[in-house]
């Protein structure tokens, strides 16, 4: 099974391995809206999830960040 990563969890990861390039949940999130991150919506009755409820899958999430130019490896677990 595909491990899945919150929106705050992919900004949070990004702006640490990135020296100095902060991204923000907002930056992620428009990712969602333009298409090129494909991500879940949380169910409303589940909390925990940050600002944007939603859920991105690590395979595409991978591919996607490999497309932007940021380095993947730092931000997927290899376990």
């Amino acid at each position: 099974m595909d491990r899945l990563y919150t929106l705050a969890t992919i900004a949070h990861k990004l702006s640490a391995s990135n020296r100095g390039r902060l991204v923000s949940e907002d930056t992620v999130m428009s990712w969602v809206r333009n298409g090129s991150l494909q991500a879940e919506r949380v169910p409303p009755n589940k909390r925990g999830y940050g600002r944007y409820p939603y859920l991105v899958e690590e395979a595409h999430l991978v591919k996607v960040l490999n497309d932007k130019g940021y380095d993947s490896s730092l931000i997927v677990s290899n376990t």
